[in-house]
């Protein structure tokens, strides 16, 4: 039997996810609000500090194209090849070092799912999508073009329920180096987690640590910068009215790309 990940088959082909690395490339959705800090806090696991700049936090939805590096990518079903996410960011502290909690992530591709439990992400699974724009919208009389002036609008529904609302409207470039107030808090801290499932209970998970990914050869492409609406819904599966922004500061669009290689356990619960 062969494969990466389960499950394993003869040739390794029945596998959800291939082995790693992987190259991502796509275009960062940014959104920077304010909150309620205490509401913030309380979803910091142990070990991790509030930070120092109490109420702020992330939404960033980017759709990624992705490609395992082993693989040809004419060998690929399409839709293995990109998604949409969306991920709530919580800037924090961990042994007095700036990062930012992966509290919440949602997306629309059920391997995703498997590959963010395996990462700490925590996917749901959810639709995501948003508003159509094409250069050429604009010999038609319309602003839908894509550059300055397009409104993006994104939304992510889960099981019928409206779970994000969002829109971003660039008006501005802006440098690299305007985006520190976000690139502080990096990199992502996820907390990765299975529960005893044991009967009789073992007593502990069988798996619980704080992990951050490993990238390498990131780059950039000129961001944007523009005004941002955030809204977030209501649902018995999820818990975002006590986070719903109080203050939307802006909206930014960032082209990237990158290579990730892995993970690294940073803080493993199991040995405390």
């Amino acid at each position: 039997m062969a494969g990466f990940t389960r499950p394993f088959s003869p040739e390794g082909r029945a596998s959800m996810v291939p082995a790693f690395p992987w190259k991502f490339a796509g275009d960062l959705l940014l959104i920077h609000f304010k909150t309620d800090p205490d509401a913030l806090n309380a979803f910091l696991p142990k070990h991790v500090t509030p930070s120092d700049r109490p109420g702020e936090a992330f939404l960033w939805s980017p759709h990624l194209r992705c490609y395992p590096a082993g693989m040809d990518p004419a060998s690929l079903n399409p839709a293995r090849t990109h998604y949409n996410v969306a991920v709530i960011g919580i800037p924090c502290k961990f042994k007095g070092e700036n990062t930012m909690l992966s509290a919440f992530q949602w997306c629309d591709r059920d391997w995703l799912v498997t590959l963010s439990w395996f990462l700490g992400s925590c996917s749901k699974l959810a639709e995501i999508e948003q508003s159509g724009t094409h250069p050429l919208l604009g010999a038609v009389g319309s602003r839908q073009t894509g550059e300055f002036g397009t409104t993006y609008r994104r939304r992510v529904s889960r099981f019928g329920d409206r779970i994000i609302d969002m829109s971003f409207t660039p008006t501005e470039a802006i440098e690299f180096a305007d985006l520190e107030f976000y690139i502080r808090n990096l990199p992502l801290t996820s907390e990765r987690h299975i529960p005893d499932l044991c009967v009789p209970p073992a007593g502990k998970p069988a798996l619980h640590d704080l992990t951050q990914m490993i990238m390498e050869d990131s780059t950039f492409g000129e961001p944007w910068k523009g005004s941002a609406t955030l809204s977030f819904g209501d649902s018995d599966n999820e818990e975002l009215l006590p986070i719903q922004p109080t203050e939307v500061m802006a909206g930014y669009w960032l082209p990237m790309g990158f290579n990730l290689m892995g993970i690294k356990i940073i803080h493993d619960y199991l040995q405390e």
